[in-house]
Protein backbone atom coordinates (compact mmCIF):
# COMPACT_ATOMS: atom_id res chain seq x y z
CA UNK A 1 0.00 0.00 0.00
CA UNK A 2 1.35 3.45 -0.96
CA UNK A 3 0.20 6.68 0.66
CA UNK A 4 0.96 10.21 -0.65
CA UNK A 5 1.08 12.91 2.02
CA UNK A 6 0.74 16.38 0.42
CA UNK A 7 2.17 19.26 2.46
CA UNK A 8 2.75 22.98 1.89
CA UNK A 9 6.48 23.59 1.41
CA UNK A 10 8.40 26.43 -0.30
CA UNK A 11 9.64 24.13 -3.03
CA UNK A 12 8.68 20.83 -4.66
CA UNK A 13 10.17 17.89 -2.73
CA UNK A 14 9.55 14.12 -2.63
CA UNK A 15 10.64 12.08 0.42
CA UNK A 16 9.93 8.53 1.55
CA UNK A 17 9.29 9.09 5.24
CA UNK A 18 8.55 5.59 6.55
CA UNK A 19 7.88 1.91 5.93
CA UNK A 20 5.98 1.41 9.16
CA UNK A 21 4.23 -1.93 8.80
CA UNK A 22 5.96 -5.20 8.15
CA UNK A 23 4.14 -7.78 10.29
CA UNK A 24 2.09 -10.51 8.61
CA UNK A 25 -1.17 -9.26 10.11
CA UNK A 26 -0.67 -5.65 8.90
CA UNK A 27 -0.34 -4.23 5.38
CA UNK A 28 3.06 -3.03 4.26
CA UNK A 29 2.71 0.73 3.78
CA UNK A 30 5.05 3.20 2.09
CA UNK A 31 4.42 6.82 2.98
CA UNK A 32 5.71 9.42 0.49
CA UNK A 33 5.80 13.04 1.64
CA UNK A 34 5.30 15.42 -1.29
CA UNK A 35 5.99 19.12 -0.68
CA UNK A 36 4.12 21.60 -2.87
CA UNK A 37 4.60 25.43 -2.87
CA UNK A 38 1.45 27.51 -2.27
CA UNK A 39 -0.34 28.85 -5.34
CA UNK A 40 0.92 26.10 -7.64
CA UNK A 41 -1.03 26.20 -10.92
CA UNK A 42 -2.93 23.16 -12.17
CA UNK A 43 -0.49 22.79 -15.11
CA UNK A 44 2.52 22.94 -12.78
CA UNK A 45 0.91 20.40 -10.42
CA UNK A 46 0.31 18.05 -13.36
CA UNK A 47 4.01 18.37 -14.31
CA UNK A 48 5.06 17.58 -10.73
CA UNK A 49 2.73 14.56 -10.59
CA UNK A 50 3.95 13.21 -13.94
CA UNK A 51 7.58 13.55 -12.84
CA UNK A 52 7.11 11.41 -9.73
CA UNK A 53 9.15 8.16 -9.78
CA UNK A 54 5.93 6.23 -9.16
CA UNK A 55 2.72 8.31 -9.40
CA UNK A 56 0.44 5.40 -8.43
CA UNK A 57 -0.90 5.71 -4.86
CA UNK A 58 -3.61 3.80 -3.02
CA UNK A 59 -4.41 6.81 -0.85
CA UNK A 60 -3.66 10.55 -1.19
CA UNK A 61 -3.91 12.75 1.91
CA UNK A 62 -4.01 16.50 1.17
CA UNK A 63 -2.67 18.06 4.37
CA UNK A 64 -2.04 21.52 2.82
CA UNK A 65 -3.63 24.69 4.11
CA UNK A 66 -6.21 25.44 1.45
CA UNK A 67 -5.78 28.83 -0.24
CA UNK A 68 -7.68 30.54 -3.00
CA UNK A 69 -6.06 29.82 -6.31
CA UNK A 70 -4.81 26.36 -5.34
CA UNK A 71 -5.70 23.75 -7.96
CA UNK A 72 -8.65 21.43 -7.42
CA UNK A 73 -6.81 18.13 -7.07
CA UNK A 74 -10.03 16.16 -7.46
CA UNK A 75 -10.11 17.16 -11.10
CA UNK A 76 -6.47 16.26 -11.72
CA UNK A 77 -6.01 12.92 -9.90
CA UNK A 78 -8.38 10.05 -9.07
CA UNK A 79 -10.88 11.63 -6.65
CA UNK A 80 -11.85 8.31 -5.04
CA UNK A 81 -8.33 8.04 -3.60
CA UNK A 82 -8.11 11.63 -2.39
CA UNK A 83 -8.85 12.73 1.19
CA UNK A 84 -8.64 16.44 1.86
CA UNK A 85 -9.59 19.25 4.21
CA UNK A 86 -10.60 18.19 7.77
CA UNK A 87 -10.74 14.46 6.97
CA UNK A 88 -7.09 14.22 5.92
CA UNK A 89 -5.54 14.77 9.41
CA UNK A 90 -8.04 12.32 10.91
CA UNK A 91 -7.07 9.61 8.41
CA UNK A 92 -3.36 10.33 8.96
CA UNK A 93 -3.85 10.03 12.74
CA UNK A 94 -5.56 6.66 12.23
CA UNK A 95 -2.64 5.47 10.07
CA UNK A 96 -0.16 6.47 12.79
CA UNK A 97 -2.21 4.61 15.41
CA UNK A 98 -2.22 1.57 13.13
CA UNK A 99 1.57 1.87 12.88
CA UNK A 100 1.94 1.87 16.66
CA UNK A 101 -0.53 -1.00 17.06
CA UNK A 102 1.21 -3.10 14.43
CA UNK A 103 4.64 -2.37 15.91
CA UNK A 104 3.41 -3.44 19.36
CA UNK A 105 1.76 -6.52 17.86
CA UNK A 106 4.95 -7.41 16.03
CA UNK A 107 7.01 -7.13 19.22
CA UNK A 108 4.53 -9.28 21.14
CA UNK A 109 4.35 -11.85 18.33
CA UNK A 110 8.16 -12.06 18.21
CA UNK A 111 8.31 -12.57 21.99
CA UNK A 112 5.76 -15.39 21.77
CA UNK A 113 7.44 -16.98 18.75
CA UNK A 114 10.92 -16.89 20.31
CA UNK A 115 9.78 -18.48 23.60
CA UNK A 116 11.38 -21.87 24.31
CA UNK A 117 8.09 -23.20 25.68
CA UNK A 118 5.32 -24.26 23.32
CA UNK A 119 2.42 -21.79 23.13
CA UNK A 120 -0.62 -23.27 21.38
CA UNK A 121 -4.07 -21.71 20.93
CA UNK A 122 -7.20 -23.53 19.78
CA UNK A 123 -10.68 -22.28 18.91
CA UNK A 124 -14.04 -23.63 20.05
CA UNK A 125 -13.89 -26.30 17.32
CA UNK A 126 -10.68 -27.76 18.86
CA UNK A 127 -8.64 -26.53 15.87
CA UNK A 128 -5.17 -25.03 16.28
CA UNK A 129 -5.11 -21.30 15.42
CA UNK A 130 -1.90 -20.30 17.22
CA UNK A 131 1.38 -22.23 17.20
CA UNK A 132 4.79 -20.75 18.00
CA UNK A 133 8.28 -21.93 17.07
CA UNK A 134 8.73 -23.47 20.53
CA UNK A 135 5.77 -25.75 19.77
CA UNK A 136 7.35 -26.76 16.45
CA UNK A 137 10.60 -27.64 18.25
CA UNK A 138 8.91 -29.64 21.02
CA UNK A 139 6.25 -31.47 19.01
CA UNK A 140 7.97 -31.78 15.61
CA UNK A 141 5.07 -30.43 13.53
CA UNK A 142 5.84 -27.40 11.35
CA UNK A 143 3.53 -24.42 11.71
CA UNK A 144 1.98 -25.08 8.30
CA UNK A 145 1.15 -28.63 9.42
CA UNK A 146 -0.29 -27.57 12.76
CA UNK A 147 -2.39 -24.49 11.94
CA UNK A 148 -5.92 -25.62 11.17
CA UNK A 149 -5.31 -29.16 12.41
CA UNK A 150 -7.17 -30.74 15.32
CA UNK A 151 -5.33 -30.54 18.65
CA UNK A 152 -5.56 -34.34 18.79
CA UNK A 153 -2.35 -34.54 16.72
CA UNK A 154 -0.37 -33.90 19.93
CA UNK A 155 -2.65 -35.61 22.47
CA UNK A 156 -1.99 -39.30 23.33
CA UNK A 157 -4.90 -41.70 22.64
CA UNK A 158 -6.18 -42.04 26.26
CA UNK A 159 -6.81 -38.27 26.53
CA UNK A 160 -8.08 -37.25 23.06
CA UNK A 161 -11.82 -37.35 23.82
CA UNK A 162 -11.32 -36.18 27.42
CA UNK A 163 -9.73 -32.92 26.29
CA UNK A 164 -12.43 -32.30 23.68
CA UNK A 165 -15.07 -32.91 26.37
CA UNK A 166 -13.36 -30.39 28.70
CA UNK A 167 -13.58 -27.77 25.95
CA UNK A 168 -17.25 -28.54 25.25
CA UNK A 169 -18.10 -28.39 28.96
CA UNK A 170 -16.41 -25.01 29.45
CA UNK A 171 -18.20 -23.55 26.40
CA UNK A 172 -21.52 -24.75 27.82
CA UNK A 173 -21.02 -23.85 31.50
CA UNK A 174 -18.17 -21.30 31.59
CA UNK A 175 -16.99 -23.18 34.69
CA UNK A 176 -13.21 -23.88 34.66
CA UNK A 177 -11.82 -27.27 35.56
CA UNK A 178 -8.14 -26.89 34.65
CA UNK A 179 -8.05 -23.31 33.33
CA UNK A 180 -5.71 -21.17 35.42
CA UNK A 181 -3.86 -24.21 36.78
CA UNK A 182 -0.55 -25.97 36.13
CA UNK A 183 -0.82 -29.70 35.54
CA UNK A 184 1.54 -32.45 34.43
CA UNK A 185 0.34 -34.65 31.59
CA UNK A 186 1.76 -36.64 28.69
CA UNK A 187 1.84 -35.43 25.08
CA UNK A 188 2.93 -37.03 21.83
CA UNK A 189 5.47 -35.88 19.24
CA UNK A 190 5.16 -36.19 15.49
CA UNK A 191 7.40 -39.28 15.54
CA UNK A 192 5.00 -41.02 17.96
CA UNK A 193 7.18 -40.55 21.05
CA UNK A 194 5.19 -39.88 24.20
CA UNK A 195 6.79 -37.51 26.71
CA UNK A 196 5.95 -35.78 30.02
CA UNK A 197 4.99 -32.12 29.96
CA UNK A 198 3.88 -29.34 32.27
CA UNK A 199 1.03 -27.21 30.93
CA UNK A 200 -0.92 -24.16 32.08
CA UNK A 201 -4.28 -23.26 30.54
CA UNK A 202 -5.96 -19.93 29.87
CA UNK A 203 -8.99 -18.77 27.90
CA UNK A 204 -9.81 -15.51 26.09
CA UNK A 205 -13.17 -14.21 24.87
CA UNK A 206 -12.56 -12.23 21.67
CA UNK A 207 -15.56 -10.88 19.86
CA UNK A 208 -17.79 -13.46 21.49
CA UNK A 209 -15.56 -16.35 20.42
CA UNK A 210 -13.54 -18.38 22.93
CA UNK A 211 -9.86 -19.19 22.38
CA UNK A 212 -8.03 -21.65 24.63
CA UNK A 213 -4.27 -21.33 25.10
CA UNK A 214 -1.86 -23.84 26.60
CA UNK A 215 1.75 -23.06 27.53
CA UNK A 216 3.70 -26.32 27.42
CA UNK A 217 7.11 -27.13 28.87
CA UNK A 218 8.87 -30.37 27.91
CA UNK A 219 9.67 -32.09 31.21
CA UNK A 220 11.66 -35.00 29.75
CA UNK A 221 15.04 -33.79 31.01
CA UNK A 222 13.62 -32.77 34.39
CA UNK A 223 11.91 -36.14 34.89
CA UNK A 224 15.10 -37.97 33.85
CA UNK A 225 17.12 -35.83 36.28
CA UNK A 226 14.67 -36.62 39.08
CA UNK A 227 14.96 -40.33 38.32
CA UNK A 228 18.77 -40.11 38.36
CA UNK A 229 18.59 -38.33 41.71
CA UNK A 230 16.25 -40.98 43.15
CA UNK A 231 18.53 -43.68 41.79
CA UNK A 232 21.56 -42.01 43.41
CA UNK A 233 19.75 -41.86 46.73
CA UNK A 234 18.76 -45.52 46.45
CA UNK A 235 22.31 -46.49 45.50
CA UNK A 236 23.71 -44.60 48.48
CA UNK A 237 21.40 -46.50 50.83
CA UNK A 238 22.01 -49.83 49.09
CA UNK A 239 25.74 -49.13 49.01
CA UNK A 240 25.94 -48.80 52.78
CA UNK A 241 23.99 -52.02 53.28
CA UNK A 242 26.05 -53.94 50.72
CA UNK A 243 29.34 -52.72 52.17
CA UNK A 244 28.31 -54.05 55.55
CA UNK A 245 27.12 -57.39 54.09
CA UNK A 246 30.26 -57.85 51.99
CA UNK A 247 32.42 -57.09 54.99
CA UNK A 248 30.58 -59.65 57.14
CA UNK A 249 30.45 -62.40 54.48
CA UNK A 250 33.79 -61.97 52.73
CA UNK A 251 36.05 -63.57 55.33
CA UNK A 252 33.85 -66.63 56.09
CA UNK A 253 33.37 -67.14 52.36
CA UNK A 254 37.13 -67.04 51.76
CA UNK A 255 37.66 -69.60 54.52
CA UNK A 256 35.01 -71.95 53.08
CA UNK A 257 36.47 -71.59 49.59
CA UNK A 258 40.01 -72.10 50.84
CA UNK A 259 39.15 -75.30 52.76
CA UNK A 260 37.21 -76.63 49.77
CA UNK A 261 40.22 -76.11 47.50
CA UNK A 262 42.54 -77.81 50.02
CA UNK A 263 40.27 -80.86 50.27
CA UNK A 264 40.06 -81.09 46.47
CA UNK A 265 43.84 -81.10 46.23
CA UNK A 266 44.22 -83.66 49.03
CA UNK A 267 42.32 -86.24 46.98
CA UNK A 268 41.24 -88.20 50.09
CA UNK A 269 37.55 -88.21 49.21
CA UNK A 270 35.67 -90.54 46.95
CA UNK A 271 34.24 -89.41 43.61
CA UNK A 272 30.90 -88.35 45.09
CA UNK A 273 32.60 -86.30 47.81
CA UNK A 274 34.89 -84.64 45.30
CA UNK A 275 31.90 -83.73 43.16
CA UNK A 276 30.21 -82.06 46.12
CA UNK A 277 33.38 -80.18 47.00
CA UNK A 278 33.69 -78.97 43.41
CA UNK A 279 30.12 -77.59 43.62
CA UNK A 280 31.00 -75.83 46.88
CA UNK A 281 34.11 -74.24 45.33
CA UNK A 282 32.17 -73.19 42.23
CA UNK A 283 29.35 -71.61 44.25
CA UNK A 284 31.82 -69.79 46.49
CA UNK A 285 33.49 -68.36 43.40
CA UNK A 286 30.09 -67.31 42.03
CA UNK A 287 29.18 -65.58 45.29
CA UNK A 288 32.51 -63.74 45.35
CA UNK A 289 31.86 -62.50 41.80
CA UNK A 290 28.33 -61.46 42.77
CA UNK A 291 29.56 -59.49 45.78
CA UNK A 292 32.16 -57.74 43.64
CA UNK A 293 29.45 -56.80 41.12
CA UNK A 294 27.12 -55.61 43.88
CA UNK A 295 29.89 -53.42 45.22
CA UNK A 296 30.66 -52.02 41.74
CA UNK A 297 26.98 -51.26 41.15
CA UNK A 298 26.29 -49.60 44.48
CA UNK A 299 29.55 -47.67 44.57
CA UNK A 300 30.95 -47.42 41.05
CA UNK A 301 34.64 -46.54 40.92
CA UNK A 302 35.49 -42.94 39.99
CA UNK A 303 36.36 -42.29 36.36
CA UNK A 304 40.07 -42.32 35.55
CA UNK A 305 40.22 -40.40 32.30
CA UNK A 306 43.11 -40.76 29.93
CA UNK A 307 43.79 -39.66 26.39
CA UNK A 308 43.30 -42.26 23.68
CA UNK A 309 41.45 -43.25 20.52
CA UNK A 310 38.07 -44.95 20.56
CA UNK A 311 39.03 -46.81 17.38
CA UNK A 312 42.00 -48.32 19.21
CA UNK A 313 39.78 -49.44 22.08
CA UNK A 314 37.37 -51.15 19.66
CA UNK A 315 40.22 -52.96 17.91
CA UNK A 316 41.57 -54.16 21.25
CA UNK A 317 38.19 -55.63 22.27
CA UNK A 318 37.80 -57.31 18.87
CA UNK A 319 41.20 -58.99 19.23
CA UNK A 320 40.32 -60.23 22.73
CA UNK A 321 37.15 -62.00 21.62
CA UNK A 322 37.53 -62.94 17.93
CA UNK A 323 39.33 -66.28 18.31
CA UNK A 324 37.24 -67.45 21.23
CA UNK A 325 33.96 -66.65 19.43
CA UNK A 326 35.05 -68.46 16.26
CA UNK A 327 35.00 -71.69 18.24
CA UNK A 328 31.31 -70.99 18.98
CA UNK A 329 30.60 -70.32 15.30
CA UNK A 330 30.15 -66.60 15.98
CA UNK A 331 31.62 -63.94 13.67
CA UNK A 332 32.73 -60.71 15.37
CA UNK A 333 33.38 -57.76 13.04
CA UNK A 334 34.05 -54.04 13.29
CA UNK A 335 32.84 -51.68 10.58
CA UNK A 336 35.26 -48.80 9.80
CA UNK A 337 34.44 -46.20 12.48
CA UNK A 338 33.89 -42.50 11.75
CA UNK A 339 36.94 -40.29 12.38
CA UNK A 340 37.22 -39.29 16.01
CA UNK A 341 39.69 -37.06 17.86
CA UNK A 342 41.71 -38.16 20.87
CA UNK A 343 39.31 -38.33 23.80
CA UNK A 344 39.79 -38.15 27.54
CA UNK A 345 37.71 -41.12 28.70
CA UNK A 346 37.97 -43.96 31.19
CA UNK A 347 38.99 -46.58 28.64
CA UNK A 348 39.20 -49.42 31.15
CA UNK A 349 35.59 -48.94 32.25
CA UNK A 350 34.35 -48.46 28.67
CA UNK A 351 36.24 -51.61 27.75
CA UNK A 352 34.36 -53.39 30.55
CA UNK A 353 31.06 -52.18 29.03
CA UNK A 354 31.97 -53.39 25.53
CA UNK A 355 33.17 -56.76 26.83
CA UNK A 356 29.92 -57.22 28.76
CA UNK A 357 27.83 -56.36 25.67
CA UNK A 358 29.80 -58.80 23.48
CA UNK A 359 29.54 -61.53 26.12
CA UNK A 360 25.76 -61.04 26.37
CA UNK A 361 25.42 -61.03 22.58
CA UNK A 362 27.33 -64.30 22.27
CA UNK A 363 25.18 -65.93 24.96
CA UNK A 364 22.08 -64.91 22.97
CA UNK A 365 23.35 -66.99 20.02
CA UNK A 366 23.91 -70.56 21.30
CA UNK A 367 23.86 -71.89 17.72
CA UNK A 368 26.20 -69.24 16.34
CA UNK A 369 25.60 -66.01 14.48
CA UNK A 370 27.10 -62.59 13.87
CA UNK A 371 28.09 -59.68 16.15
CA UNK A 372 28.75 -56.34 14.43
CA UNK A 373 30.27 -53.28 16.10
CA UNK A 374 29.76 -49.85 14.53
CA UNK A 375 30.93 -46.40 15.63
CA UNK A 376 29.37 -43.31 14.07
CA UNK A 377 29.18 -39.60 14.69
CA UNK A 378 25.47 -38.78 15.03
CA UNK A 379 25.09 -35.36 16.68
CA UNK A 380 24.61 -34.73 19.52
CA UNK A 381 26.30 -38.10 20.23
CA UNK A 382 29.11 -40.35 19.15
CA UNK A 383 27.42 -43.75 19.05
CA UNK A 384 29.01 -47.19 19.49
CA UNK A 385 26.55 -49.98 18.65
CA UNK A 386 26.88 -53.71 19.33
CA UNK A 387 24.38 -55.63 17.18
CA UNK A 388 23.75 -59.38 17.23
CA UNK A 389 21.63 -61.82 15.21
CA UNK A 390 20.50 -63.70 18.30
CA UNK A 391 17.19 -64.57 19.86
CA UNK A 392 16.13 -61.00 20.55
CA UNK A 393 13.96 -59.87 23.46
CA UNK A 394 10.29 -59.17 24.04
CA UNK A 395 9.16 -55.62 24.89
CA UNK A 396 8.63 -56.66 28.51
CA UNK A 397 12.22 -57.90 28.82
CA UNK A 398 13.55 -54.74 27.11
CA UNK A 399 11.61 -52.61 29.58
CA UNK A 400 13.35 -54.26 32.57
CA UNK A 401 16.71 -55.21 31.06
CA UNK A 402 18.66 -52.46 32.90
CA UNK A 403 16.91 -53.08 36.22
CA UNK A 404 19.37 -54.34 38.86
CA UNK A 405 19.13 -58.09 39.56
CA UNK A 406 16.79 -58.65 36.61
CA UNK A 407 18.10 -61.47 34.40
CA UNK A 408 16.83 -63.99 31.87
CA UNK A 409 19.86 -66.23 32.33
CA UNK A 410 19.96 -69.39 34.44
CA UNK A 411 23.24 -68.17 35.90
CA UNK A 412 23.74 -64.44 36.24
CA UNK A 413 23.54 -61.67 38.81
CA UNK A 414 21.43 -59.30 36.69
CA UNK A 415 23.90 -56.51 37.42
CA UNK A 416 26.10 -56.51 34.31
CA UNK A 417 23.93 -54.21 32.18
CA UNK A 418 23.01 -52.02 35.16
CA UNK A 419 26.72 -51.50 35.89
CA UNK A 420 27.42 -50.90 32.19
CA UNK A 421 24.77 -48.20 31.99
CA UNK A 422 26.10 -46.55 35.16
CA UNK A 423 29.56 -46.37 33.57
CA UNK A 424 28.21 -44.78 30.37
CA UNK A 425 26.05 -42.33 32.34
CA UNK A 426 29.13 -41.35 34.36
CA UNK A 427 30.51 -40.15 31.00
CA UNK A 428 27.29 -38.05 30.64
CA UNK A 429 26.05 -40.49 28.02
CA UNK A 430 23.51 -43.27 27.92
CA UNK A 431 23.16 -46.96 27.06
CA UNK A 432 20.08 -47.86 25.00
CA UNK A 433 18.70 -51.04 23.44
CA UNK A 434 16.44 -51.94 20.52
CA UNK A 435 15.39 -55.57 20.15
CA UNK A 436 12.89 -57.80 18.37
CA UNK A 437 12.22 -61.46 19.13
CA UNK A 438 13.89 -63.63 16.51
CA UNK A 439 15.76 -60.70 14.93
CA UNK A 440 18.44 -59.90 17.48
CA UNK A 441 19.33 -56.88 19.60
CA UNK A 442 21.30 -53.66 19.23
CA UNK A 443 22.85 -52.05 22.31
CA UNK A 444 24.05 -48.47 21.68
CA UNK A 445 26.54 -46.52 23.78
CA UNK A 446 25.87 -42.79 23.33
CA UNK A 447 28.71 -40.45 24.28
CA UNK A 448 27.92 -36.68 24.04
CA UNK A 449 29.83 -34.77 21.37
CA UNK A 450 29.44 -31.59 23.40
CA UNK A 451 32.18 -32.89 25.69
CA UNK A 452 34.50 -32.98 22.72
CA UNK A 453 33.51 -29.46 21.70
CA UNK A 454 34.01 -28.07 25.20
CA UNK A 455 37.41 -29.64 25.70
CA UNK A 456 36.59 -32.63 27.91
CA UNK A 457 37.97 -34.68 25.02
CA UNK A 458 41.37 -33.69 23.72
CA UNK A 459 41.46 -32.59 20.09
Amino acid sequence: MRVALLKSLPEVRQTVVSHPYSHDICPRVEVVELGLPPGLSPEAFKDVWRNLSDPEFDLILDMREQRSGDPDLGKIIKANRLVSEAAAPVVWDLLEQLQRTCSTGEIQADIIDSAADAIITINEDHLIVGYNQGAATIFGFDRDEAIGADLNIIIPPPYKEKHREYVRRYIATRKPHLIGKHVQLNAIRKNGEEFPMSISFSVADIGGNLYFTGIVRDMSEYVAMEERLRQSERLAAVGNTISHIVHEIKNPLMIIGGFAQQLLKAGTLDAKGLQKLAIIAEEVSRLETLMAEMKDYSRPPALKRQSGEIAGLLQEVIQLYSENLKEKNITLSLEPPDPMPLCSLDYQQLKQVLMNLIKNASEAMPSGGRITITAHRRPPYFEIAVADTGEGMTSDVVEHIFTPYYTTKTKGSGLGLAISRNIVQAHNGNLEVVSQPGKGSVFTIKLPLVEIETGVCLR
